[in-house]
C-alpha cells in the first residue's frame, strides 16, 4: 500500500510539473494613439465628413502584430495582438486625429450614420513597411461629396516615421505616427475642396 501511495504521489506531483511547465507567455495588446496635429484649421468651410472606408494591406490585415526580423523579413508576433481588427482600430484613429485637425463638429465617426450632404471619404494603405530605422506607408484616398464623384478629390502620400526599434510596440507606435500624418494630408485636401 505504501508503495501504491508513493506511486500517486510521483504521479500526482509529475502532472503538476507538466501543467506548470504548460503556461505561456502573457499576450500583450496594442492599439493605436491619437496624434497632435501639426496646426488645428479654425476655418474650414467644406461639409462634415466621415471615414467610410478604410483598408491595410493583406499581410497587416490579421489580429497579430508583425515585425521585422533580424534578417530583414516580416515576423508574426504570436502574444503581440492588436486591441481589435487593424482596419477598424485604423479607421478610429484617423477619425480622431481629423476630429484634432478640424473645427469641432466637423468629424462625424465611423458608427454614426452619415448625414445627408457630409463628405465621404474611402481610404487605402496600400503599403506599411518596416526597416531598421524607419517606417513607412503609401496611402491613397478619395473624398467624395455626397453628389457624386465628379467633384470628389484623390489623393496619395508616402509618409515616413523614424523607428527607434521594430518590436511590436514600436511598430504600434509607428502605425500612430503615420495615421496622424495621413490625417493632416486628408485635412488639408477636405479644407481645399471646392464645393459646386
Amino acid at each position: 500500500m505504501n508503495k501504491e501511495r508513493r506511486c500517486r504521489w510521483l504521479l500526482g506531483c509529475a502532472c503538476a510539473l507538466i501543467l506548470g511547465a504548460c503556461h505561456s507567455a502573457p499576450t500583450r495588446i496594442h492599439t493605436l494613439d491619437s496624434t497632435e496635429p501639426v496646426a488645428r484649421m479654425e476655418s474650414y468651410a467644406a461639409p462634415a465628413l466621415r471615414i467610410d472606408t478604410l483598408s491595410v494591406p493583406a499581410g497587416w490585415d490579421r489580429i497579430e502584430i508583425l515585425s521585422v526580423s533580424g534578417a530583414g523579413e516580416l515576423r508574426v508576433n504570436d502574444f503581440d495582438h492588436w486591441s481589435a481588427p487593424l482596419a477598424q482600430i485604423a479607421r478610429q484613429a484617423l477619425s480622431v486625429d481629423l476630429d484634432r485637425r478640424l473645427p469641432p463638429g466637423t468629424v462625424i465617426y465611423p458608427r454614426l450614420p452619415k448625414p445627408d450632404g457630409a463628405l465621404g471619404i474611402n481610404v487605402d494603405i496600400l503599403e506599411f513597411s518596416v526597416v531598421s530605422s524607419q517606417a513607412s506607408m503609401r496611402a491613397s484616398w478619395v473624398i467624395a461629396p455626397a453628389a457624386g464623384l465628379q467633384a470628389a478629390k484623390r489623393g496619395l502620400a508616402v509618409l515616413h516615421d523614424p523607428l527607434a526599434s521594430t518590436e511590436p510596440a514600436a511598430v504600434a507606435r509607428a502605425w500612430s505616427q503615420l495615421i496622424g500624418q495621413l490625417a493632416d494630408r486628408i485635412a488639408a485636401d477636405a479644407a481645399s475642396l471646392k464645393m459646386p
